[in-house]
């Protein structure tokens, strides 16, 4: 299954629940909503920075997944920054990089 990295910011109202709720209540809530998407959440991390909330690593089935958490997640006003990305292996980035590609950069 594909691997994702999501960096999340709370909005000022998720921010409020965050503090009332504490943060196994919240990584419980992400756990259950990857699940609900067929993925499995591998780990959660809470950001010491004020740029991002948390960070989650998760396997989700294929892109579509991804894009429906992003649409739940989004509707729930929670998040000021929600973003999905998907992570590749080496082996995965090399297989790439094997692939015969055409390109003509402008003027060139």
């Amino acid at each position: 299954m594909p691997r994702y990295l999501s960096l999340f910011k709370y909005s000022p109202e998720g921010s409020k629940g965050f503090l009332k709720e504490k943060t196994a209540a919240r990584e419980a809530a992400s756990r259950k909503a990857f699940e609900s998407v067929g993925g499995k959440l591998e780990t959660f991390y809470w950001a010491a920075s004020g740029e991002y909330t948390g960070i989650a690593i998760a396997d989700l089935p294929d892109a579509a997944s991804g894009a429906a958490l992003l649409a739940l997640v989004d509707a729930s006003g929670a998040f000021s920054y929600f973003k999905i990305i998907e992570l590749l292996t080496g082996a995965e980035v090399d297989g790439a990089l094997a692939k015969k590609m055409a390109f003509r950069p402008p003027g060139g």
